[in-house]
Order: C-alpha cells, then structure tokens, then sequence
C-alpha cells in the first residue's frame, strides 16, 4: 500500500514539473516571439527609432526622446531585482536638436501580466515615436509636463497640438501672441491666465464675474500666492482655475487663502463664508452688514499677507 501511495507521489511530482516545465517554455517562446517582433519593429523604423550607444533614440512628431537600454536590459535579465518595477526617465529634447538641460519624464505604459517584456517595449517605444497621438491620455501627465518644460509656451511643434488639447478639456482659447488663455470657470466666471510677462515668473490671473466687463486682477504672479506649486504649468493652471470659484467654497482650500480672499470681495457666496469662517457666534448676526465684511476683510488682510510671504 505504502508502495503504491510512493508511486502515485512520484508520478504527481512529475505531472507538476512538466507542467511547470510547460508554462516556463511557453513564456520564455512568447518573449521570443515579442522579441523578434521588437526587432522588427526598431529595423523597420530607421527614421523614428536609431539605436545610440546608451539609447534607443526616438523621433516623434513633437520632441525626440532618448530611452535608456541598460535599464531595460537589466529588468528583463533579472526582474526579481530590487530595482525600482517600470521604464527608467526618458530624456526629452527638442524636435530638431539635442541640449544638455533636457526636460525627463518618467513614463510608463499599462500591462497586463500576459503581455510578455518585448511587446511592452514595443508598445512603449512606438507611443513615443507616435507622441502626437499619445501625449493628451490621462496617465500621460509626465510627458505633458516635460513637452511643457522643453519648448514653454511659445510658438513650436507642441503649439498646435496645445491649443487644440485646452480647448477639447477646458474649451479654452489661447492667444499665444498676446500670452493669454481665457477659460470659463463655475458660476458664470471667466479667468484670464497670462504667461507672456517676462518680469512674471508664474502667470497672471485675473477674472471677470457675471456681467462685469472689464478683468479684474487676482494675482499678477502666481508664483507668489502660498501653494504656488498648484499652478506649475498652464495644464495644472487651467485645471485648477477651471473650477474657480465653485472648489473655493466646497473645498474650503486653506492653500488658497489670498485667492479666496480677494475673490471673495466679488463673489458674495465666497464672502459670506470667508466671513462666517471668522466670526465668533455671538457674531453671527451681523453676516449680511457690509461693513462688517469690510471689517473683516481689514482684518484678513494682515494675517493672510503674513501667509503669503512665509
């Protein structure tokens, strides 16, 4: 009996290892293949995709980028490593030439765990080298961030392509030569965002409430405003002011105490709150006096100034 229970072990072990032997010969003929057809792909493409010593250089229609290849190399020769999972930063230059303060971006491509190594190569270098395609997808922040970096907001490849992007998410317009974009905020507000200021190191802000004709300014440097960081690029910008002044009111953003404030003053929602925010409750029924909203404000001004300047 003992015997046959051995038998029986020995021939499940060896069923097992086949079977392991099976799915390791089918993955490493699938990476094969997805090699060969990487191969392919970088041979059949002399003039998007050159092999450098240390990169594989990629020429897209909106910059050219440089992948590094001892990284991948090393991922696919061990990637139970404990190096960082995913593509190393890309080198972003400009379109028609190299410059040694090149933006990076780190990007990455989503796969399922049967893609095999190749074909995710593959994907990856041919979403470069179609950039004009692939630089507005949701999880393709890093390279808006970097094309933004590398060319700014004058006239260039990524200029076209810019326009038509924040008027398709914002229905933004872009006055490149003048260096303004207009976008519709919440509640009937328009904002205006200048960026052609070269004495301004962020953007210009300004906005005009329902009816009001002429802009009013909110900030001539964003950079200055506490959180500037929020403001990084026009992409961010834009986003961001797009849901002024509705995300001022529900968010409470204590990171936008001086936008809140100045908006405030014509935005009566906004002031009541502000307001409300600053009063004691033996205060509370004197809300809709606009000399106490002036008082308050008067009162704002300093601690808010003292925020903004740390």
């Amino acid at each position: 009996m003992d015997e046959n229970i051995a038998d029986i072990n020995r021939k499940m072990q060896s069923k097992r290892l086949n079977e392991l032997k099976q799915s390791l010969d089918e993955i490493i003929s699938a990476n094969g293949k997805a090699i060969e057809l990487l191969m392919q792909i970088i041979s059949n493409n002399p003039k998007r995709m050159l092999m450098g010593k240390e990169n594989i250089v990629i020429r897209g229609d909106l910059a050219t980028y440089c992948v590094p290849i001892e990284p991948i190399l090393n991922r696919m020769k061990s990637p139970f490593s404990n190096s960082d999972s995913g593509f190393d930063t890309v080198e972003v230059h400009p379109k028609d030439h190299f410059v040694s303060n090149e933006s990076r971006a780190c990007i990455q491509v989503d796969a399922s765990d049967e893609i095999p190594s190749g074909d995710i190569i593959a994907s990856y270098l041919l979403g470069l080298s179609n950039d004009l395609a692939t630089w507005t997808k949701p999880n393709m922040s890093p390279l808006r961030d970097a094309l933004i970096q590398t060319y700014g907001l004058t006239l260039s490849p990524l200029t076209e392509p810019l326009v038509k992007y924040l008027q398709d998410t914002h229905g933004a317009t872009m006055d490149i030569k003048r260096g303004y974009l207009n976008l519709a905020g919440t509640n009937g507000f328009i904002w205006r965002i200048g960026f052609g200021n070269p004495l301004v190191y962020g953007f210009t802000l300004e906005m005009k409430k329902p009816r009001q004709k002429n802009w009013q300014l909110i900030s001539e440097d964003t950079r200055q405003l506490p959180s500037s960081y929020r403001f990084g690029n026009l992409l961010d910008a834009a986003a961001l002011i797009s849901e002024f002044p509705k995300s001022l009111i529900e968010d409470e953003w204590s990171s936008f105490p001086l936008v809140r404030r100045i908006v405030g003053q014509y935005y009566k929602p906004l002031a009541t709150q502000i307001h409300t925010e600053n009063l004691d409750e033996e205060d509370q029924g004197h809300l809709h006096h606009p000399e106490s909203f002036h008082q308050t404000f008067v009162q704002l001004d300093r601690k808010i100034a003292k925020l903004a300047s740390a």
